[in-house]
């Protein structure tokens, strides 16, 4: 463990002090701060420790135990007793680390860790990475042929799942956090696997970026405003494409990539990004490619694309999500004024939205709601004085992806097909001012 006495940066508290005033709303005073016991996030957590009275924060702290080095122990101990010396509850969060063929120790120790923060008991996740940091990420992204999302780096605020990531220190450098470290007298330990240079992360670190801060003293700061440069485009980027989303989309929300390719290739490759986004999917470059690559294959090819967890699948010129779906029993329902019904038998979510011809309110309420499985045969009449049609017919029309046909709920009111989400509602059952609902697989 590390520990030295020297002067410290005296503003880097007040300079942690007004990112917290820009970021923080007035009801988010659960703060949690990922706490490794290195230099960086012992110094994050002394200084909010410090700050916390003045501000009001509720503190704690989460040391993600990955079990990879034999020193594991003695940092979760180290984590532990630095908080409890500040009076901050701090967990220790043992995860298994896999996917490493896939992605590499480095990525897959990222993910499980990610995953931990994104639960964490808090309003806001505090992470201790500062201005070397984010000097090393654009190089390293850089390298990669990273676009503009690669070269903005790490941003100093941002959503993960319910808690706000927040980076105080991201514009301070290492060398007054050193120094604030040795001021305060503070210990740390230090991860042998930082000096590993066979990682590419390391080998930046301890090779390459030397050399530059000696021909160019002030390269950090510089590549650091380079990335704030480019998350200023591709923030930019990032509106047109929002806007651009509603014009690349089917009836049934896939991306279609007709219709995208209309906008001309840059916006629309800009918009399928804002889709996948909208979808918890971030894929690297070169996944990314591969997706816009499949787009172009034959129309009878139906082709699969897979990121992590996630899967997307063509279905004519549209991209669809492809969650695990599988049928559901017979499921009653209980109608509840226009309320979310969440249905787990069938792994999703039946939503009512108000219409200007629907379902009757009292009609719902007074009959035997249900869900129930496609059988086969099924018709549904969406015209008064139409005929009925066969769901098949409805359901190509409506191009809606084979794979989620079987899997697709049908709302029945006593024995009676009343409505089909997301195709319509059967008209002898339509009436002014009336409920549709919708379905939310996998929700």
């Amino acid at each position: 463990m590390a520990s030295t006495r020297k002067s410290a940066s005296p503003d880097l508290a007040l300079r942690v002090a007004a990112v917290l005033a820009r970021h923080l709303s007035p009801t988010a005073r659960r703060v949690c701060v990922g706490l490794s016991g290195g230099l960086d996030s012992i110094v994050l957590l002394h200084v909010l420790a410090t700050l916390g009275p003045r501000l009001g924060l509720r503190l704690s702290a989460l040391h993600v135990h990955h079990g990879l080095s034999p020193n594991a122990d003695a940092w979760a101990d180290h984590a532990r007793a630095f908080a409890g010396r500040l009076g901050v509850p701090c967990r220790v969060a043992r995860v298994q680390v896999v996917g490493i063929a896939d992605s590499g120790l480095e990525a897959a120790a990222r993910i499980a860790r990610y995953t931990e923060f994104e639960h964490c008991d808090a309003d806001v996740l505090c992470l201790a990475h500062h201005r070397d940091d984010q000097a090393e990420t654009v190089l390293f992204n850089l390298l990669r042929g990273g676009g503009l999302a690669g070269l903005a780096a790490m941003p100093q605020a941002r959503p993960l799942g319910q808690v706000l990531l927040l980076r105080p220190l991201l514009d301070s450098p290492r060398d007054d956090l050193l120094a604030y470290a040795r001021s305060h007298e503070l210990a740390w330990v230090e991860d042998e696997s930082n000096d590993d240079i066979r990682y590419d992360r390391n080998f930046l670190r301890r090779q390459v970026l030397p050399l530059l801060r000696e021909r160019f003293p002030g390269c950090d700061a510089a590549l650091a405003r380079s990335a704030g440069h480019a998350a200023e485009a591709e923030g930019l980027l990032a509106a047109q494409a929002e806007q651009d989303l509603p014009e690349c989309l089917d009836p049934a929300g896939g991306f279609d990539l007709m219709r995208a390719r209309g906008l001309g290739e840059a916006r629309a490759r800009q918009a399928l990004r804002c889709w996948l986004d909208g979808q918890g999917i971030v894929p690297d470059q070169r996944a990314f490619d591969e997706l816009w690559r499949q787009g172009d294959a034959a129309e009878d090819a139906a082709p699969r694309w897979r990121w992590r967890a996630h899967e997307l699948r063509r279905y004519r010129a549209a991209w669809y999500p492809a969650p695990e779906m599988v049928p559901g029993p017979v499921t009653a329902l209980r109608w509840a004024d226009g309320a979310a019904m969440p249905v787990p038998a069938w792994r999703g979510v039946l939503d009512w939205s108000p219409a200007a011809e629907g379902l009757d309110a009292s009609l719902l309420a007074g009959g035997r709601l249900s869900l129930r499985p496609r059988q086969g045969g099924e018709r549904l009449c969406l015209h008064v004085g139409g005929g009925s049609r066969l769901l098949k017919s409805l359901y190509q029309e409506a191009a809606m992806p084979p794979w989620r046909r079987e899997a697709w709920p049908l709302l029945y009111l006593d024995d009676a097909l009343v409505a089909v989400p997301g195709i319509g509602v059967a008209a002898p059952y339509r009436v002014a001012g009336g409920w549709v609902p919708q379905w939310r697989p996998g929700a």
